[in-house]
């Protein structure tokens, strides 16, 4: 049986994500999906309802999301995409495994680069305690996170071309 690639459950994740439609998102994870957050070794979201908590804070930050690669078989797909936080470029590259019933079971994401992922925590943390009911640990997230943000953009834009310059 030939699968064309918009009818194979990798295509409808991206076209969900693209589109943000967290309605089409939902329809691509299975009930007990785990996603291992690019941000923290800590911080797993387990289950269909946590993934699209973080994923309804993740479509209010991010724009033009473009996925660029989808290799891999009908188990695991290797994808990778740019977005725009901002006015920074973010490119992710993520795994999805995917069960016998083809939904999404476990996905892991990793971005890049180090200024883009800090201003990405910077942006979803307060966001993500806000959507676990914390309201108030929304200010304290975000007073921890933005000087880590703050630092390594100005360590990208002014210290990185001091050690990297043609020699």
């Amino acid at each position: 049986m030939t699968v064309h690639i918009q009818d194979s459950p990798a295509y409808a994740y991206r076209r969900a994500g693209e589109t943000h439609d967290l309605g089409a998102l939902a329809a691509t994870l299975s009930e007990d999906v785990v996603f291992h957050s690019p941000l923290s070794a800590t911080a797993g979201f387990r289950g269909k309802e946590q993934v699209l908590e973080l994923f309804t804070v993740v479509f209010d930050v991010l724009s033009d999301m473009c996925y660029h690669s989808d290799v891999g078989d009908s188990r695991t797909r290797a994808l990778t995409a740019t977005a725009r936080l901002g006015d920074r470029e973010i490119h992710e590259a993520a795994v999805a495994e995917f069960g016998e019933d083809g939904l999404i079971r476990e996905l892991t994401l990793w971005i890049r680069p180090l200024p883009a992922l800090t201003a990405m925590m910077a942006a979803l943390g307060p966001g993500l305690a806000r959507a676990a009911g914390r309201p108030a640990m929304s200010l304290l997230v975000a007073a921890a996170v933005r000087p880590l943000a703050a630092m390594t953009a100005l360590g990208d834009r002014t210290l990185v071309p001091l050690v990297t310059r043609a020699r």
